[in-house]
């Protein structure tokens, strides 16, 4: 990723750290740096967020599992703060733009199941991708989907997880890389939405765009369909 974005036209990488020693490697690198990206954990991220932050960042994350409390609160910070920021569950830009065809469809079909298909090393299942997409469904739709109970289940958890009505399925296998179907069911018809990223690359134009943007903005932006003029 670092050197991903150190290629693309009008940015420049200062520097790269882990989440251990995050706070010192931040200090020393803050004062040459106009962005922080974070692709951290769901832990460490708040703590490395704020500090950028009070260091006089602008932020971007694609971390998962940070609850809706902590974006809160890294809002209010970037407020208070005059900076801008970006928080994005998917930075593919055919990610963002599945996303936003989903919601679309939510309105109209009756109801939603996502897969989510990754390589067997990911270490978190849902992925947050899947997650936010059920949330989105279901803030489209403005009430829970259906989710008919099985009336026989044979095996617990067959039919995996449930966000508003929205069922989630996840795969892990090797020779996956990052995969995610989105299927409506209505009466006699059915709608699939499909992305693929079949490499880290589909990641780079969606954060070079984030990084571009975010000093324009005051506040915490969710989702790259925003940047992307979608919503």
């Amino acid at each position: 990723m670092l050197d991903g974005l150190g290629r693309q036209p009008e940015l420049s990488v200062v520097g790269g750290f882990g989440s251990a020693n995050a706070q010192a490697e931040l200090a020393r690198l803050a004062p040459d740096a106009d962005v922080l990206v974070d692709f951290t954990t769901g832990h460490a991220a708040p703590d490395i967020l704020a500090a950028a932050v009070a260091a006089g960042l602008h932020v971007v994350s694609g971390t998962s599992g940070l609850p809706s409390e902590a974006l809160d609160t890294l809002d209010t910070a970037l407020h208070q703060a005059g900076r801008g920021g970006l928080w994005a569950a998917n930075f593919a830009i055919g990610g963002a733009l599945m996303m936003h065809f989903a919601r679309v469809a939510a309105r109209f079909m009756e109801a939603a199941e996502v897969i989510e298909l990754h390589h067997d090393a990911k270490v978190d299942a849902p992925s947050g991708t899947a997650v936010q997409t059920a949330r989105d469904i279901r803030a489209a739709r403005g009430s829970d989907l259906p989710d008919p109970e099985v009336q026989r289940p044979t095996l617990p958890g067959s039919r995996g997880a449930v966000v508003g009505g929205v069922r989630i399925h996840s795969v892990r296998l090797p020779g996956f890389n990052a995969h995610q179907e989105v299927l409506f069911g209505a009466s006699g018809q059915i709608l699939s939405i499909r992305h693929d990223a079949l490499g880290r690359d589909a990641y780079l134009p969606g954060v070079a765009l984030a990084v571009r943007e975010v000093p324009k903005r005051v506040g915490l932006v969710r989702g790259l369909d925003t940047l992307m003029g979608l919503t």
